[in-house]
């Protein structure tokens, strides 16, 4: 028969009770530590995707009003576009009408010349009209821009106004000058536009050479 030592079996008792009660801690702390632990906020993500998906639409938005504002400057350049070219167009219309109706008047004249020359007897009225006619009709050229290029006998030679349609061996004038002028040329506001056809000095020892 077994006899038991009661304080062993004290002991044993009070082991078992301190081991329970760590037990019990060790439990109580892990909870603890599963308490303390930062949980996820459903709120704050819910905010977070809230403010992702604003941006996303402000830049939607943004976008949409960029191509708005293209759009616009783009119809409002073709429109500037047309309306230029359509002023353009009118101006143009305008003054060749005005130029027509300069000539319109040179053409009665014209006409007023050839009755009067029909009856005439003196040549010389005639003739005068004609220049009267010719000053006209040059005095319109100049309205509009149009100058006789000048080219005197003896004057350089001028590749830029002047066309050679012949050399003349000659030592009356200098080498390389305008002899005669065959055709008169024009410029207009500083452009040549018709060079005047000229003959050309060339002397009779640059001839020989």
């Amino acid at each position: 028969m077994k006899i038991f030592n009661k304080e062993g079996n004290k002991n044993s008792k009070e082991d078992t009770h301190t081991g329970a009660e760590s037990s019990g801690a060790r439990n109580s702390g892990s909870s603890a530590e599963k308490a303390n632990e930062p949980e996820e906020n459903p709120e704050k993500a819910s905010v977070d995707l809230g403010a992702e998906k604003s941006a996303e639409a402000a830049c939607r938005e943004e976008n949409e009003v960029l191509k708005d504002q293209l759009f616009r400057l783009a119809a409002d350049f073709d429109n500037f576009r047309k309306r230029t070219a359509r002023q353009m167009d009118e101006n143009r219309k305008s003054v060749i009408e005005q130029m027509l109706l300069d000539f319109v008047e040179v053409t009665d004249n014209f006409d007023r010349a050839l009755k009067s020359a029909k009856t005439a007897e003196d040549m010389n009225s005639i003739i005068n009209g004609i220049e009267q006619l010719s000053k006209q009709f040059f005095s319109i050229l100049e309205k509009y821009g149009l100058k006789r290029i000048e080219c005197e006998r003896s004057s350089d030679f001028d590749p830029h106004k002047h066309e050679a349609v012949q050399h003349i061996e000659t030592s009356e004038v200098p080498d390389n000058t305008v002899v005669e002028v065959c055709r008169p040329g024009y410029a207009l506001d500083s452009k040549v536009i018709r060079p005047a056809m000229v003959s050309v000095a060339r002397s009779p020892d640059e001839a020989e050479k």
